[in-house]
């Protein structure tokens, strides 16, 4: 098992601010961080699939964070894959972070298994990718 801590604040100017903290558990993680290079054309984006997890187990926390060469913010899409719904494309602006398995298994049915990234724009970006496991949930007992 490993620990994780997950800080994190939201802030409004001149307004309220929410400290989110957590002390995650989860039995592995997985990380990845993948070069893009630019696209050849706005219709034709580069990308690449990343492997999150083997045939079982439970992504219980996905960051995803995309930066481009200089370290500004960059868009991305990311397509989740691993049930037999029609995967989602997610446009990430920068950074995504869901910490919640429930969650994560409604955007694609069972979880995401892996991610394809993609990059439309005209200059390359780097992408890192964490992803939190957890084994899968024990049949019920009859």
């Amino acid at each position: 098992m490993v620990e994780v801590s997950l800080t994190a604040l939201v802030k409004v100017t001149g307004g309220p601010s929410m400290p989110l903290e957590a002390t995650l558990l989860p039995l592995s993680y997985s990380v990845a961080s993948v070069d893009l290079p630019a696209a050849a054309d706005p219709e034709t984006p580069s990308s690449t699939t990343v492997p999150l997890l083997p045939d079982d187990g439970t992504v219980t926390l996905l960051s995803v964070r995309a930066r481009t060469g200089s370290g500004t913010e960059a868009t991305v899409t990311v397509t989740p894959t691993g049930g037999p719904e029609p995967d989602p494309v997610l446009t990430v602006n920068g950074m995504l972070l869901v910490s919640n398995a429930d969650v994560l298994a409604r955007i694609v049915t069972g979880g995401p298994r892996e991610l394809t990234i993609g990059n439309a724009a005209a200059e390359p970006v780097v992408v890192d990718i964490l992803a939190l496991l957890d084994p899968a949930p024990e049949p019920p007992t009859p």
